[in-house]
């Protein structure tokens, strides 16, 4: 027991003090190293979280620039506050000219820069930043600049095209005063690089679609202008119809009288050549004032379009015209055969006008001694009806199949007939205003007609 206890009391010595002085000291450094390794990584977080905040800050303000150079200004600028380097410079790459131009520098007031960089598509196989001393060949390709060293990078768009470039770095005489480029700092570079490359393909899709509306507002406004211009010129045009009609029909109607006249009080005065000529005279004032009647019919239609769209019932249509020309179908002994035809939107009284029309051509011009026969029908067509007036008279000249539907075209084979030449010309207006189409088939002379058009079912 007086053993142990003159060990316990013993003294360390000093050796073994110094031990735990050294241990001591070491334990102490450990924790300073310690301390300053996570300073250190503090530091670093804080410089990387700064980094995504002024990615994430330009990634706002980025989207509302008007203009690419505004565009390149601020991301030159954000690229020089998160990377903390002196120089900075944004390229875009045109696809048609191949080229890639720079849009924005920074820092570079002593330095020539070029306008268009000496690169293309082809130098950049991967899509990650780069240190620029890492690629000996682009760093030649940039001499131009005077960068010593630099953090680079393509851009790829969102569709994986190449988009263009951006360089931020310092020249020799910068790294006096900076810190040189930490490589880690690439990843972030990366994610900027990335950022502005989707900026700045959505900022030309919107400069796209911008321009794409305006050029559509300008259309808009040219169509409008030209609706206001057809409808005075369509006003000016009926107004012309009415003034031409009255002006013209006034003086036939002198002639007609005085023509009559003289056929009822001094016919028997007039030799027979005289009344051969009256009669001309007399038929020929008909047919021009039939003329005159049809110009104004066509300018009417020309000058107005179809009125608020009904459904029309085609069978009580062909009804109803068959009832207004019914002397001509007595006189005539015409058989109409009208198979079930549909109901339709359209302008009752243009559809009236045009089974009139019809139907009054194919009894009209049927040889002498021929009873006429036509057939009405109707077949759906997809997304629209055809109609087809068929008959049995003069039929119609292959060439002719087109012209007769022009302003006073008529055919030889009806120039027996009478009439003003106006009346197939209103078909086609009236059906082309109605969205439709219409046209003639024959086999020739003497072997009937068929008129068909289209009306579509809504």
């Amino acid at each position: 027991m007086k053993k142990k206890g003159r060990e316990e009391n013993r003294k360390a010595s000093y050796r073994e003090l110094e031990a735990l002085c050294l241990e001591l000291e070491a334990r102490v450094t450990r924790g300073i190293m310690v301390q300053q390794e996570l300073i250190s990584l503090k530091a670093e977080l804080d410089q990387e979280l700064n980094r995504f905040r002024l990615i994430q800050e330009f990634g706002e303000l980025g989207l509302f620039r008007e203009s690419i150079q505004e565009f390149g200004a601020l991301a030159t600028e954000y690229f020089i506050r998160a990377f903390e380097q002196p120089h900075a410079l944004l390229a875009e790459y045109d696809e048609k000219s191949d080229m890639l131009a720079v849009v924005s520098t920074f820092g570079f007031a002593n330095t020539d820069v070029p306008a268009v960089l000496p690169l293309s598509p082809a130098d950049f196989p991967e899509r990650e930043g780069f240190l620029l001393s890492q690629q000996p060949d682009t760093h030649v390709k940039l001499a131009s600049l005077d960068l010593e060293e630099a953090l680079a990078g393509p851009l790829f768009g969102p569709d994986g095209a190449f988009k263009g470039f951006v360089v931020c770095g310092q020249q020799r005489a910068d790294q006096r005063f900076y810190n040189p480029i930490d490589t880690q700092a690439r990843h972030s570079f990366t994610v900027m690089a990335t950022k502005v490359s989707y900026l700045l393909h959505n900022f030309r899709i919107n400069q796209q679609l911008k321009q794409e509306i305006e050029e559509r507002r300008r259309v808009e406004q040219m169509l409008e202008e030209k609706a206001a211009e057809l409808l005075r010129s369509n006003s000016e045009l009926e107004q012309f119809a009415y003034v031409v009609s009255h002006d013209l029909k006034a003086p036939l109607r002198n002639v007609l009288g005085f023509a009559g006249m003289l056929q009822k009080k001094w016919m028997d005065a007039v030799p027979e050549a005289g009344r051969e000529y009256l009669e001309i005279i007399l038929k020929e004032i008909n047919r021009f004032g039939a003329v005159i009647d049809g110009l104004l019919a066509y300018a009417r239609f020309s000058s107005r379009p179809p009125k608020e769209r009904q459904l029309v019932d085609f069978n009580k249509l062909a009804e109803k015209v068959q009832a207004q020309i019914y002397l001509a179908i007595q006189q005539c002994r015409a058989v109409i055969k009208v198979h079930p035809l549909p109901s339709l939107p359209a302008d009752p009284q243009q559809m009236e006008q045009l089974f009139q029309n019809l139907i009054t051509n194919a009894i009209k011009f049927t040889p002498s001694g021929r009873r006429p026969e036509i057939d009405i029908s109707a077949k759906p067509s997809g997304s629209e009806y055809c109609f087809t007036i068929r008959d049995n008279g003069i039929g119609i000249e292959e060439h002719n199949l087109e012209s007769i539907f022009g302003l006073f075209q008529r055919p030889h084979a009806s120039r027996g007939y009478e009439g003003s030449g106006l009346g197939l010309s209103i078909c086609r207006k009236i059906v082309g205003q109605h969205q439709g189409r219409i046209w003639a088939e024959s086999k020739g002379p003497g072997q009937g007609a068929a008129f068909r058009f289209t009306l579509p079912c809504r």
